[in-house]
């Protein structure tokens, strides 16, 4: 089959790579996408040594020797970058030979400080290019009004030089302008022209980004939907294809042929910025548009690797190009100032820059001052009996190049059938949404500005699953910042829950998030009907300017979303599935909202991202090596994993829990996570744990560390995580999306689907389908009635202890206890039940959770039903003592919650699972009481029925 990114040559155009860094050359990785995908050049800039450097651990050894050399943090900045560059330039050269120095770059750029200064670039350029010392490298200089000036007195010089941060076309003929006045004063001196190489650097999908928000302002302002029509994501094309009639004009012009008889040669276009930053569109969007001959198209990795899995050469840069110049001037027609659009660009490409090299500059200062301390990841391991199975899995994954082919999205390996790997291929966009969503920022920060600025004092985010767990982890772990909003998470079809948010909310003054990637689920669907009602009562037709919608391109919140005036909708990439979407709209957008840093959130996110990336062995990366002790430890029968955190972390449990359960609970195995369960003696634990701290730097848990070490002690496998602040939390989202990618492939499992979830989701449907026609929901008669407490289960008994003791008398070793509460969560509720769970793993030696309905149906209801048929469910519903009407709906968020109670409890018992369900009549506190006292009664029966058993096997045993 053609290598579609080799093919690309034969009409003209050349691919470069955007993006370096050292372990790449070290590696061969460069080298092999040289030789494989046919990359002709490389190109780099601040951001990205910024996150080569500070990203990952390539760089700290030659850090720590500089700095106890003494150098200053520009010294070793230095000596990096340029070291990089040469090495590169150097595995190029055989092709800037080969092409007679038409390819084979690499660039370095001058410092962002000098954009506004003409004389100290040409100053700074004029040093590099001495220190490079090679004819393949190329300066890069940003197109600014100074800028131009120093693109002509170096390209006199006979310096290559790359313009960067071309937005405008008018700014573009300036360059092309100094680039020819540079070449004509260097011929008049009779120096040589052949040997000057120049590019210039279209930025495109930034043009994009900011000009559908002001196409979508002009909507909002006029009220009208058709002036856009058809401009919507085209403006950067369109200005490519006018920048590519413009290069023609005068590359191919008269002028120019002056020129080029004296040896000289075009100055190309280079497309940059072309990974797409709209989700809904064509992740190869700018690169099938603009194939053209005599361009280059510098490409991100993750655009590289989708452009040969899918993309398709044609020569398309010179078709409708009058259409092109139309749609630019239909853009002042509705009042879109392009010129305005390219200086707002050009300011906010070299303040990002500044940004990034800034951050640089202060990282590097901190690893010379700490250049004899730890590396960057707090992450250790302990797994005595266990070290020589994970190293030995570790090679394996080393040697059949596992962390490659998995950002190559090789779905094959999880999966060898078809349809397996159709759901997998469009679940991976998680490995690079930490770097697209930095190019929304701007927006997001200009988003929470009109949040402000519109009155708002309070947001409710709503949402069920990975649309909302990560919001209730930043909810729980990050106060709001100054001028941020308080949020409050709704993921609960709970009536008295919902009915206390509408208290403690001013609806007026409240922003409401509808989070649902589907644009299906119901219970968030529920959520913004009500609300939106309410607030209609209030506002009348201005109420969905109370609302926002976070859900995928088409789906029917969309629809709804525009029919209700809502106030913003953001697209979220689709090839993110909920549980990894932590770091896409679904938790920023709220992030956000906040005022959390969500700027340093991703650019943590990213270093973890780049101790992980394919040039990184396998040993090295924290993510895989986690992954690999899970999966390698369940297949030892240690599938149970107990989530010990600092106070401050707790709520980061519950996402952890989610993403673990819902990804490897499949095919009768998975791993479980245990969250919350309180540190007891290691003699209750059984042989089935694996634990992992995680805990914030600095603070104090003298009970946890007291419990560490007698794990230790006990000789039980422990992995210690230690995280320095909040904003940590970036880099474990991407650590343990890493990790249950990494145990999903040794599970041999698809670590990407829920095909159990939905079932109970048909049954809850199924039964208020029932109701609208006017049933009531079904009830089964209680086998036994005693106080507060009915029990229904298929057998009889005659007392609530004689059920919980013939329950509980089914566990077996390995197994676990589920409390499925559907309950209001409160503190006290909250504390009664870990007493249940607490008692229950005392006296049966066997790991516990807990799960509030009917969030846990969207997070380990997947294991529950599709991992290993271990487990026992006590699942727990108590009468309403309030409720709340759903608008449109002939039933109440009281009877939608029994609905999924009992929908989930006919799905367990289907796929034969063990499950006795206990109502409370009455006060819940009074009940669980009961339960706990009932309970204490049974496994004090149980328990000595078992040593008896026990007992009386041996003895037959020893018979024997």
């Amino acid at each position: 089959m053609t290598n579609s990114l080799l093919h690309l040559q034969t009409f003209g155009q050349s691919i470069w790579l955007d993006f370096i860094r050292r372990g790449m050359l070290t590696s061969g990785e460069m080298q092999r996408l040289r030789e494989d995908c046919g990359i002709r050049g490389v190109t780099s800039n601040p951001s990205i040594f910024e996150k080569a450097i500070v990203g990952s651990r390539d760089y700290d050894d030659r850090i720590r020797v500089l700095a106890l050399e003494g150098k200053t943090c520009r010294e070793i900045y230095e000596d990096l970058t340029l070291d990089d560059v040469q090495r590169t330039a150097e595995l190029f050269r055989q092709v800037y030979d080969q092409t007679d120095g038409r390819d084979g770059f690499v660039s370095l750029e001058v410092s962002p400080d000098l954009a506004d200064d003409a004389t100290g670039t040409v100053k700074e350029a004029r040093r590099l290019w001495q220190l490079l010392n090679r004819p393949n490298v190329m300066i890069k200089v940003p197109g600014t009004r100074e800028g131009i000036i120093a693109i002509r007195q170096l390209t006199a010089d006979g310096i290559n030089v790359n313009v960067t941060l071309l937005f405008g076309l008018s700014r573009y003929r300036d360059v092309c302008e100094a680039y020819l006045e540079g070449l004509a004063a260097r011929m008049a001196r009779g120096l040589p022209l052949d040997r000057v190489a120049s590019m210039a650097s279209f930025f495109l999908s930034r043009i994009d980004i900011l000009v559908d928000s002001l196409l979508d302002q002009r909507r909002e302002e006029r009220n009208d939907d058709k002036s856009r029509h058809g401009l919507l994501g085209q403006t950067a094309i369109a200005c490519a294809k006018v920048a590519y009639d413009i290069y023609r004009e005068i590359f191919h012009g008269e002028r120019f042929s002056a020129l080029a008889v004296q040896g000289a040669r075009p100055q190309r276009l280079l497309w940059a910025s072309t990974s797409t930053k709209n989700p809904s569109e064509s992740d190869v969007k700018y690169v099938e548009s603009l194939i053209g001959p005599e361009t280059v198209n510098t490409l991100t990795l993750e655009t590289l690797h989708a452009y040969r899995d899918h993309g398709r050469a044609a020569a398309r840069l010179e078709e409708q190009t009058a259409e092109a110049h139309d749609m630019l001037d239909r853009h002042h027609t509705i009042g879109i100032d392009l010129e305005k659009v390219s200086d707002q660009l050009e300011e906010e490409g070299i303040r990002k820059f500044i940004t990034a090299f800034d951050g640089l500059t202060e990282s590097i200062e901190r690893k010379r001052m700490a250049a004899l301390k730890e590396p960057l990841d707090g992450q250790t391991l302990m797994l005595p009996g266990y070290d020589s199975v994970v190293q030995k899995r570790l090679n394996a994954l080393e040697q059949t190049r596992f962390i490659s082919r998995c950002w190559q999205k090789e779905t094959a390996l999880w999966k060898p059938d078809v349809h397996h790997q159709e759901v997998i291929r469009n679940s991976l966009g998680w490995l690079h949404v930490a770097e697209k969503m930095e190019d929304h920022l701007d927006a997001l920060s200009e988003f929470t500005e009109e949040a402000r600025r519109a009155g708002f004092r309070r947001v409710v985010h709503m949402g069920m699953g990975g649309s909302s767990l990560a919001p209730l982890v930043f909810q729980q772990t990050c106060l709001p910042e100054t001028r941020g909003l308080p949020l409050t998470v709704l993921d609960t079809t709970d009536p008295a829950t919902i009915l206390k948010v509408e208290r403690e909310s001013p609806l007026a003054d409240t922003l409401f998030i509808v989070a649902t990637k589907s644009g299906t689920t119901a219970e968030s669907l529920a959520f913004g009907d009500y609300f939106f009602a309410k607030l209609k009562k209030i506002k009348g037709l201005q109420a969905g300017g109370n609302f926002v919608a976070i859900t995928d391109a088409g789906t029917p919140l969309v629809k709804q979303a525009e029919e209700r005036k809502f106030r913003r909708v953001f697209l979220n990439f689709p090839d993110i599935g909920g549980r990894y979407s932590a770091l896409s709209y679904f938790g920023i957008v709220p992030a956000a909202l906040m005022d959390i840093n969500v700027s340093e959130l991703l650019a943590r996110a990213l270093r973890m991202v780049h101790v992980n990336a394919t040039c990184v062995s396998v040993k090295e990366a924290p993510g895989i090596v986690l992954g690999a002790v899970m999966g390698e430890l369940a297949l030892h029968h240690r599938d149970k994993v107990t989530l010990l955190t600092s106070a401050s972390l707790r709520a980061l449990g519950l996402w952890l829990e989610q993403l673990l359960a819902e990804s490897t609970g499949k095919e009768g195995i998975g791993l479980l996570p245990v969250v919350g369960e309180a540190l007891a003696d290691p003699s209750v634990y059984g042989e089935d744990r694996l634990f992992v701290s995680i805990r914030a730097q600095g603070e104090r848990d003298e009970s946890l560390d007291r419990g560490l070490a007698a794990l230790r002690s006990a000789g039980e496998p422990v992995v210690n995580i230690e995280l320095e602040g909040p904003l940590d939390l970036g880099q474990e989202f991407f650590r343990w999306e890493m990790a249950a990618a990494t145990a999903g492939a040794i599970l041999a499992i698809n670590p990407f689907d829920q095909p159990h979830v939905q079932e109970s989701k048909d049954n809850t449907n199924r039964l208020l389908a029932d109701v609208r026609q006017g049933s009531r929901l079904p009830e089964e008669s209680p086998a036994v009635i005693e106080g507060p407490l009915a029990f229904y289960t298929r057998e009889t008994g005659r007392s609530a202890s004689e059920m919980l003791r013939r329950f509980f008398q089914q566990a077996r070793i390995g197994d676990y206890v589920a409390l499925l509460a559907y309950l209001t969560e409160q503190p006290d509720i909250d504390q009664q039940l870990h007493m249940i769970r607490g008692l229950v793993r005392d006296r049966l030696h066997i790991a516990t959770t807990v799960g509030y309905g009917p969030r846990y149906l969207h997070s380990t209801g997947q294991f529950h039903k599709g991992g290993p048929n271990t487990g026992l469910f006590l699942l727990i519903t108590a009468d309403e003592t309030v409720d709340a009407p759903i608008p449109d709906r002939p039933y109440t968020f009281g009877v939608f919650k029994r609905a999924q109670a009992l929908g989930d409890l006919e799905s367990l018992r289907r796929h034969g699972r063990r499950v006795l369900r206990v109502h409370m009549r009455g006060d819940v506190a009074g009940g669980l009481a009961a339960l706990f006292q009932a309970l204490e009664a049974a496994l004090e029966t149980s328990t000595h029925d078992s040593h008896d058993s026990t007992d009386r096997e041996s003895a037959a045993s020893m018979d024997a």
